[in-house]
């Protein structure tokens, strides 16, 4: 029983801190745009297991974010479903984050310099005059399309793997090219974050964790209190 209540308490104490990493993060990047915050389930002990191993679920929660207007003709937002793609060497990225900008070969790229991907595959180029970019992806230069950008859906988000940031990854063949394309230039879309339901998150560990913590205690005190009774039966 007292072995039962040490597993309870590290549990908990694991489950709390992992909470609170996740809480970290999603309220460090609440004004990053195209961010998408993770989310825990609660904890549970894996019975197949032994040493108290907890069973943690943390997913991503892709819902859309607020549209915010920024005027920048290379800012992008996805209204609904998708993902911009992007290369960085061979690989490619999905993001929802649409804040590009012309680097000096006329790319489209992001922050990282990664580069914004056409409907059709290839890099997006665009001529260094101002540029229309219609809802459904098409690049318009002086009233001519010139290039497609692609909007991607996954078959099934839970497959995609967050590397940081706004940025995922996707097992092969588990994207293909959305079907309702609707963007939005001179908007990005904002962090998903709900700052006053992190807050209750945090707090909801920090509780946790103190009720860990005497779980913990608790143990210590009855694995000292039967020492000191079998001490006492020797002599």
């Amino acid at each position: 029983m007292t072995q039962g209540l040490l597993e309870l308490g590290e549990i908990m104490l694991a489950a709390s801190q992992r909470r609170l990493d996740i809480v970290s993060r999603n309220v460090a990047n609440a004004s990053t745009p195209g961010f998408k915050k993770d989310v825990m389930f609660e904890a549970t002990l894996d019975a197949s297991s032994r040493g108290g191993v907890a069973n943690v679920a943390v997913t991503t929660d892709f819902e859309q974010g607020a549209m915010r207007v920024t005027g920048r003709g290379l800012d992008l937002a996805i209204a609904g479903p998708g993902f911009f793609q992007v290369r960085a060497g061979e690989r490619h990225y999905y993001t929802r984050s649409g804040a590009f900008e012309r680097d000096g070969g006329g790319r489209l790229v992001n922050a990282q310099g990664f580069a914004l991907q056409s409907a059709d595959g290839g890099d997006v180029i665009v001529g260094a005059n101002a540029t229309e970019i219609l809802s459904d992806g098409v690049v318009l230069e002086a009233g001519l399309p010139v290039a497609r950008i692609g909007v991607f859906e996954a078959d099934d988000t839970a497959t995609m793997r967050g590397l940081g940031g706004t940025m995922f990854e996707a097992p092969a063949g588990t994207m293909r090219q959305g079907l309702a394309v609707n963007l939005r230039q001179g908007m990005l879309e904002a962090a998903n974050v709900d700052m006053a339901g992190e807050m209750l998150d945090m707090m909801a560990a920090i509780r946790s964790a103190e009720v860990g913590a005497r779980v913990v205690q608790a143990y210590d005190t009855l694995i000292g209190q039967s020492i000191s009774t079998f001490g006492r039966g020797q002599r």
